[in-house]
């Protein structure tokens, strides 16, 4: 047995170099029939085990691998001739042939199940010059290096999101399954990773940058062909307000770091706990808004980009000016993904001017590999963590899986109308999630509160925890009265 498990362990050591050898598989094949029939107890299974019967059974062995193995060459040449139909052969990345192919079942499923669909196209910028000053083998690293990141980006949200090389510095990702919001954060950070690559090329040190055009799937769409003009037209408008930026809709993002020379604070929202009888402030959900000059007002920033250094001085500030020590900070992806942030935010946590307790809230669900790694390096540091904006019932997929490595669920409802009764979509939602979140038993926090009505009809519900909402609480500056 231990010849048999050490044998099997060389093997798939060298299993890429074996299968690339004909001889050497048959090889193999007569060892492991050597080494079964041969130790095989001379009575075994009604069967008297004599030489001339393991000789017998070996070389039977060694005449079914030859019959099999052209099979398993045809299945293995069938296999690469798909991979290079599909496959760009220089950055591995899916073609267009693939694309082709691929798109109209994702807008198929989109459209007859109604769910959403993303559509983001790309281009390397000023790519013809790169390659008319470095040469053709310097742009084919760029190409490499650009779809590496891309891939490995894209990894970090989720297997279901597609990469494909569209042209020659033009590349298309499709986000199925997936609303702009979701997609929008997944988006930028491929912006910024590729910003952030510098791709070593002799003596050069090339710094590149990317134009994003996205859109998202709308119900007068017909075939996929409409979502892709839609992005393109966008990537069109970036590429005319000078490249380097991602463009929704016709609408270019400011993203670059804005913090040197813009105001930003942490506002505050209350998070209150339903079980008690006086309805205490439990925590404070902190929330980055930025000082418009114009207008002379605050603002939600979006995904703006502010240093790590920025964020926890920021923080800082919120916690010294409140009384309610226990704070939510929202990240990205990306930022939950950074360890020197969550060391920087652990250290802040754990120093003398810290909160009583950090909860981190994600918007979206990370791979869930690199979720775990995380999540388990923050509770050894007693950092909680909660999943928000599930929203419709169809995130239960995403999120089934991980609820045994995060702290609660946050899920934000929309009730808008004080007339009316409780929404049957948000009453479904409600106790969908609440009936999730007891069986795994973690916390159940209801976001969106906007009147006395459905507060009332949240108490009732025994696995709602916590509430928070514009009926509750105002965005407000910290200043020492919350």
């Amino acid at each position: 047995m231990l010849i048999v498990v050490l044998i099997l362990c060389i093997i798939w050591r060298y299993r890429h170099y074996i299968e690339a050898r004909f001889p050497l598989r048959l090889i193999v094949c007569f060892i492991i029939a050597v080494d079964f029939w041969v130790t095989l107890p001379i009575h075994s299974a009604s069967m008297t085990m004599t030489p001339s019967v393991s000789i017998e059974a070996i070389l039977m062995s060694f005449l079914m691998k030859l019959s099999t193995d052209r099979q398993q060459n045809l299945w293995a040449r069938n296999r690469r001739v798909a991979y290079m139909a599909n496959y760009d052969k220089l950055t591995n990345a899916k073609n267009y042939t693939a694309y082709q192919k691929e798109i109209f079942n994702y807008f198929g499923v989109a459209r007859t199940s109604r769910r959403p669909l993303v559509i983001a196209m790309l281009d390397i910028d000023h790519f013809k010059l790169v390659n008319d000053r470095y040469g053709h083998l310097a742009g084919n690293q760029i190409l490499s290096g650009v779809a590496e990141k891309l891939k490995n980006t894209l990894a970090q949200y989720s297997d279901s999101y597609e990469l494909y090389r569209t042209g020659g510095e033009e590349f298309t990702l499709v986000f199925p399954d997936t609303t702009m919001s979701e997609a929008y954060q997944v988006i930028t950070n491929c912006w910024r990773a590729v910003r952030e690559l510098s791709v070593h090329y002799g003596k050069n040190d090339i710094k590149i940058t990317i134009s994003i055009g996205a859109t998202e799937m709308v119900a007068a769409d017909q075939l996929p062909n409409d979502v892709y003009q839609r992005a393109d037209d966008s990537l069109y408008v970036n590429k005319e307000h000078g490249r380097d930026a991602v463009t929704i809709d016709g609408q270019t993002q400011q993203l670059l770091d804005e913090s040197e020379h813009e105001k930003y604070a942490y506002f505050i929202k209350g998070i209150y706990d339903l079980k008690g009888d006086d309805q205490r402030r439990n925590a404070n959900d902190l929330v980055l808004q930025r000082y418009e000059q114009k207008t002379q007002t605050w603002v939600n920033p979006g995904e703006a980009h502010v240093s790590i250094e920025k964020r926890i001085d920021l923080l800082r500030d919120a916690v010294v000016n409140s009384r309610n020590q226990f704070i939510v900070i929202s990240l990205s992806i990306a930022s939950f993904l950074n360890k020197d942030l969550a060391d920087e935010i652990i250290g802040f946590f754990k120093g003398p001017n810290g909160p009583e307790q950090i909860y981190i809230e994600l918007k979206q669900v990370p791979a869930m590999d690199l979720l775990v790694k995380m999540a388990d390096y923050y509770h050894q540091n007693g950092v909680f963590v909660i999943i928000s904006q599930i929203g419709k019932i169809r995130h239960y997929e995403k999120v089934h899986a991980i609820l045994k490595y995060i702290d609660g669920i946050k899920l934000t409802i929309n009730d808008e109308d004080e007339n009316q009764d409780i929404p049957g979509q948000v009453r479904q939602d409600v106790k969908f999630w609440g009936g999730v979140t007891e069986r795994s038993g973690i916390t159940f926090v209801v976001d969106g509160i906007t009147n006395d009505r459905m507060l009332g009809w949240l108490k009732k519900q025994d696995y709602v925890d916590y509430v928070e909402g514009d009926y509750l609480s105002k965005l407000e500056l910290p200043l020492l009265n919350s």
